[in-house]
């Protein structure tokens, strides 16, 4: 009975494994099988009626249950068809993103998934995943070459990104992953080695010192790093340490600078000759680029030479107290830096504004002042002449001062008045007629503007409003030979005295005219010998 039963237990256990494993690994696998076979031979289509056609094949085959690698297998070539289906309908990328996500969640990244994700995100321009994802699972994406210029897209809109929003630092750091990448370099604007002077620059205008020196050091840094020039980057230094710094030291400083510029200048115009004879590059004189860097260190070479003429004041007003006016040696020294900044831009006025106002400031007499004057004049005729008001008004001042031939004329023109004045008694004619013939010889009035002459009796009112109007321009008059002498000097201490003296005589002229004709005719005499000295005069009797 066992064994009967043994014998039909046994083949019916058989039959059923048999079954079971047919079904298992014949029946069940068939049924993601077939469809999912059929797909792959549609994935290579550009069509997308064919595409759309493996998607619902591949969605078919993930609807029959397979298990493990077979899974991941159908589902990654369901993420692979939907981005390509992204090319007739976006949307379709964030669907091909879902699926992605959840196979990298349940097995992790693998060179095709990552590759495809990469592709993916890119395409959805999810910069920020792509750069991360390059950055996470580079050893997987490196055995693929357009993985990095994928990448490389990424860190260039980002940089374009920053750059617009004038965020420095950021445009800065996906520029130098473009670079290191190796990738769409060509693309980076020539214009992001000048970010962190810019910044700098910025920093300056507002004040905060520290950052700018931080944003030049770092310019510095990074065009030394890539063999660029540090000029810029150094002014930018010297700028920072400018209110603090010693001038001799930074006149040293702006030299040396100034010395690169001219070096650097040199090596650019023998490399673009030695291009132009190999017929590899146009003459420097027509390359927009040899001109935009010549351009460049003009400016360079007007802003240092400035700079260096500053510091050289900078450098006089630190000496002691009541040292002395600058020796001959120093005006040389002023000479030559005003020399270098008229050679490095002829149409500025800064080198004329700063040479006439040190020669006007420090002139001995009035031939070294209209000297000072003339340069300050040529100043006023450049394309970037001198346009500050305070030096204009000075200017026009003195030309209304006029030298000692005009101060000779107005005096005539002054004695004039006196004789034609009826009230004068014919003794103060005659010393006025005396007066009249030792100046005539000298100088002509000519048409001098000479004023009101009084030929009627005047009221008290208008004597003394005509005293006023005497002691300016007796003032006018011998300004231009007294300016120069001390205080203490005979000529400035008798002119005070006599013209306190026609002051006091206007107060009282009620006592009698007599007073103030005393006062006038003294004051008139003695502005002569101011003009004339009287030593002149006796070696022209003799």
């Amino acid at each position: 009975m066992t064994t009967i039963l043994l014998l039909i237990v046994l083949p019916v256990l058989f039959l059923s494994t048999v079954a079971s494993a047919a079904y298992f690994l014949v029946v069940l696998p068939s049924r993601w099988r077939l469809p999912y076979e059929q797909s792959l031979a549609l994935l290579d289509s550009d069509d997308r009626d064919a595409l759309e056609q493996a998607d619902r094949l591949l969605g078919q085959a993930v609807n029959a249950g397979p298990r493990g690698r077979a899974l991941s297998r159908i589902r990654f070539g369901q993420a692979y068809v939907r981005a390509m289906l992204g090319t007739y309908e976006p949307a379709r990328y964030g669907a091909a993103a879902t699926v992605l996500d959840e196979l990298v969640a349940a097995e992790g990244h693998t060179e095709h998934t990552a590759y495809l994700e990469l592709w993916v995100q890119a395409r959805l321009e999810n910069h920020d995943r792509v750069t991360d994802l390059y950055a996470e699972q580079r050893p997987l994406l490196d055995a693929r070459p357009q993985s990095r210029r994928i990448a490389a897209a990424a860190h260039l809109q980002l940089a374009v990104g920053h750059w617009r929003r004038r965020e420095t630092e950021g445009a800065l750091h996906h520029f130098d992953r473009v670079r290191e990448l190796g990738e769409l370099t060509e693309h980076i604007p020539p214009e992001v080695n000048d970010l962190q002077l810019v910044k700098g620059v910025q920093a300056v205008f507002d004040g905060r010192t520290d950052e700018a020196r931080d944003a030049f050091a770092d310019a510095r840094k990074r065009r030394a790093e890539r063999e660029l020039p540090t000029i810029q980057a150094e002014l930018g230094l010297l700028v920072c340490d400018w209110a603090d710094g010693d001038p001799g030291q930074l006149g040293e400083w702006l030299g040396r600078l100034a010395e690169q510029v001219e070096q650097e200048e040199q090596a650019e115009l023998g490399e673009l000759g030695e291009l132009g004879e190999l017929g590899e590059h146009s003459p420097p004189d027509e390359g927009g680029a040899s001109k935009e860097s010549r351009h460049t260190a003009d400016l360079l070479r007007t802003g240092i030479a400035l700079l260096r003429l500053i510091a050289l004041l900078r450098e006089w007003l630190l000496r002691p107290a009541l040292s002395g006016a600058p020796s001959a040696a120093d005006f040389e020294g002023l000479q030559r830096r005003v020399d270098a900044l008229r050679e490095a831009d002829p149409e500025l006025g800064d080198s004329a504004l700063v040479d006439g106002l040190v020669r006007y400031y420090f002139a001995l007499n009035q031939p070294e002042r209209e000297r000072a004057l003339a340069v300050l004049d040529s100043g006023t005729e450049l394309a970037k002449g001198i346009m500050l008001p305070e030096v204009l008004d000075l200017m026009e001042r003195e030309r209304a001062l006029g030298g000692e031939g005009d101060a000779i004329s107005r005096y005539l023109a002054l004695v004039a008045e006196f004789l034609d004045d009826p009230e004068r008694s014919e003794e103060d004619r005659a010393q006025y007629r005396r007066l009249k013939a030792k100046f005539t010889r000298f100088k002509d009035p000519g048409d001098l503007e000479d004023g009101a002459v009084p030929h009627q009796r005047a009221a008290q009112d208008d004597h003394r409003r005509r005293s006023k109007a005497l002691r300016r321009r007796i003032e006018l008059i011998v300004y231009p030979r007294v300016r120069d002498l001390p205080d203490d000097a005979p000529a400035k201490l008798a002119l005070r005295e006599l013209l306190a003296e026609l002051d006091h005589a206007s107060g009282v002229y009620a006592e009698g005219a007599e007073v103030l004709y005393g006062a006038e005719q003294k004051l008139i005499t003695s502005t002569g010998e101011i003009l004339l000295p009287e030593e002149d005069d006796d070696q022209d009797r003799a």
